[in-house]
Formats: structure tokens, C-alpha cells, sequence
């Protein structure tokens, strides 16, 4: 279930990646029209959200849910708290890039949050002995 969940949350979050391209391109189709600093802003911010669709899209490929019930935890920890981090990166587009055209935290904890998501995931989801590495 949580292996489903990631891919098709990440699929959807590759979509947003392509809407926001879309969005980008119609809202400012002069590239040299608007400031250098908002338009790196705007690209970075769209970058986020394809870096977090292709944590998904993997997590939904490889993800091996764990017997033991405080791995399950931990790895489902760890999938709440992408997902939430992938949210605070769609937030960060808009509210970076259109809404108030400067930086803010949203982004800088989106990026914290993804951090953490992948740590939570690594000490779910590791059990040395039983892999071949």
C-alpha cells in the first residue's frame, strides 16, 4: 500500500512538475523580461518539485515495507513527512515566485523536511545482515 501510495503520489507531483513548467512558460514567455534573481527563484522552485516527485517515484519502486512493527512505523514516519515536504514545495512555487516574488522559509523547510523523510526512511527501512550489498 505505501509502495503504491509514493508512486502514484509521485506521478502526480510529476504532472505538477509539467503543469508548472506550462504555467511558467505562459505567465512569462519573455525569459529576459523579468529579473535574473526571480527567474533563478522561479526555476528553483519548480526543480523542487521534481526532485521530490522522483523521491516518490522511487520510493514507489523500491520501497520494501519492513515486518517489524517499529520499522513500519519509522518508514511510514518517513513517507508523511515527504509528503508533506512535497507540499511545502508546491506552496514554495507559488507563494515564492508569484505571490510575494522573494524567498522564504517555505522552501528551506521543504528542503529540512526532505532531509528528515529520507533519514526517518533509512533507519526503517536498513537491517544490516539481511541485504547483499
Amino acid at each position: 500500500m505505501l509502495r503504491y501510495f509514493h508512486l502514484v503520489f509521485g506521478i502526480l507531483l510529476f504532472v505538477v512538475f509539467l503543469i508548472t513548467g506550462q504555467y511558467m512558460t505562459a505567465d512569462f514567455p519573455d525569459k529576459e523580461a523579468i529579473p535574473q534573481d526571480l527567474r533563478l527563484l522561479m526555476r528553483s522552485r519548480h526543480i523542487y518539485i521534481l526532485f521530490s516527485a522522483l523521491i516518490h517515484v522511487v520510493l514507489g519502486v523500491y520501497l520494501s515495507v519492513q515486518p517489524a512493527a517499529w520499522r513500519k512505523a519509522l518508514q511510514g514516519t518517513g513517507s508523511l513527512i515527504l509528503t508533506l515536504s512535497s507540499l511545502l514545495f508546491i506552496w514554495a512555487f507559488v507563494a515564492e515566485t508569484y505571490t510575494q516574488q522573494h524567498f522564504t522559509d517555505i522552501s528551506r523547510y521543504g528542503i529540512y523536511a526532505s532531509l528528515a523523510g529520507v533519514i526517518v526512511h533509512i533507519f526503517g527501512g536498513v537491517s544490516i545482515g539481511k541485504h547483499e550489498w
